[in-house]
């Protein structure tokens, strides 16, 4: 795993084992999702990979793309990744831009660093390990349950 909140954890506690479970069914999840719904959270999501990407120095990318989130329901997903000694700043410029656009935003800073952002359309975390200078930041859209006439042009 790259993510720096695992690296730091592993480092400070060799003895726990680290245990990933698969997402549970997201709360009241509405009727069947439209093209343009599905536009929308795409455009939403991909925007703000990008707006991100601008402000991190030579940044990998895995995404955005669609994500299976169980057998009927998707999200739009991307992560960037960034080796840099400066992540902590980046982190709290990032907090700050996404504050100014009114989105809910916060950093936390223990044994690694630790930024979340949301609104109604994307969810935003953001790590740095001091230790690792990893950085990185995972985008994710709503879940959407795709119409059955959309569901096979997402593939």
């Amino acid at each position: 795993m790259t993510d720096p909140f695992f690296a730091a954890l592993r480092a400070r506690r060799p003895d726990v084992d680290i245990v990933i479970l698969p997402p549970t069914d997201p709360p009241g999840l509405s009727s069947e999702a439209t093209a343009d719904e599905l536009s929308r959270s795409s455009q939403a999501v991909d925007a703000t990979v990008a707006a991100i990407a601008a402000r991190m120095p030579e940044p990998t990318s895995d995404g955005p793309r669609w994500e299976a989130y169980n057998r009927e329901n998707v999200r739009r997903w991307g992560r960037l990744e960034a080796r840099t000694a400066d992540g902590g700043a980046i982190l709290a410029s990032l907090d700050q831009a996404f504050r100014d656009a009114r989105w809910h935003s916060t950093v936390a800073v223990r044994a690694f660093h630790r930024w979340t952002a949301s609104q109604a359309e994307v969810q935003i975390v953001g790590t740095w390990s001091e230790s690792h200078h990893g950085l990185v930041v995972t985008v994710t859209g709503r879940v959407l349950r795709p119409a059955a006439d959309v569901a096979e042009a997402l593939t």
